[in-house]
């Protein structure tokens, strides 16, 4: 599909980054990693472009903040995405590695990239990667919360260089201009320049950063049912 018939936009809230992806022509797209503040933006956005919001996909379990797939999915019906290794009750699409989201035209291919959680996934849509919190502009995320695996980490981003320098990189965080492409990264970006796989379990375990503010409040409501009940698979928590 090309460039003319896509809508795209980056919302930021704080430093938490998520975005719209949309066919013009057949008024449908997707919102990925949304935050529960933004809601009504994207619902805004998705009306102003006379666009059904089809599914609504989350990268990972956010510990950082809350997000507005379940919100998304009770309000205008919009299919909850996220790795079939995320602990949330309320998906109702599990995906896996190779898997593609199609819509409109636009197919996005399903990375799965563990390291910063077991349920991380990078999401790439043609010369876009949309990589949540496994690959950062200049950095990574971190890999001391719940699920996360330095080693795993490691390995996700050699995967990521092996993909093409033209890709840009919009990440699911950041407190600057959010722009980037995986040739820059790949040349700057000092995770990704770490010699060897020990010297980086090294780093990422040793260093002891605070856990996040909105830490516990986060994964509870990323984690918990829709309103006490069980929804989309009907998994228990």
């Amino acid at each position: 599909m090309e460039d003319q018939e896509i809508f795209f936009e980056q919302i930021r809230s704080g430093g938490c980054l998520s975005y719209i992806l949309g066919s013009i022509k057949e008024k449908l797209c997707v919102v990925i990693d949304p935050e529960i503040d933004k809601t009504e933006e994207y619902l805004r956005m998705a009306e102003g472009l006379s666009s059904r919001l089809l599914y609504a996909i989350d990268t990972h379990t956010h510990a950082d903040h809350s997000s507005a797939c379940k919100i998304l999915r009770d309000r205008v019906g919009a299919k909850v995405v996220m790795h079939r290794a995320c602990e949330a009750p309320y998906v109702d699409l599990r995906v896996d590695e190779g898997e593609t989201i199609q819509f409109g035209g636009i197919s996005i291919q399903v990375l799965h990239t563990p390291g910063h959680t077991e349920d991380s996934t990078c999401l790439l849509a043609g010369d876009r990667i949309f990589t949540g919190d496994t690959l950062l502009i200049g950095g990574c995320g971190r890999t001391d919360l719940p699920g996360g695996n330095a080693e795993k980490q490691y390995e996700s981003l050699r995967r990521l260089v092996s993909l093409g320098d033209q890709i840009h990189v919009f990440p699911a965080h950041d407190y600057r201009p959010a722009f980037s492409t995986l040739g820059d990264e790949k040349k700057t970006n000092p995770r990704m320049l770490v010699g060897s796989k020990e010297e980086f379990i090294h780093f990422m375990t040793s260093r002891k950063p605070p856990l996040p503010r909105k830490f516990h409040s986060a994964l509870e409501w990323n984690r918990s049912p829709i309103q006490g009940t069980q929804r989309g698979m009907g998994e228990g928590i």
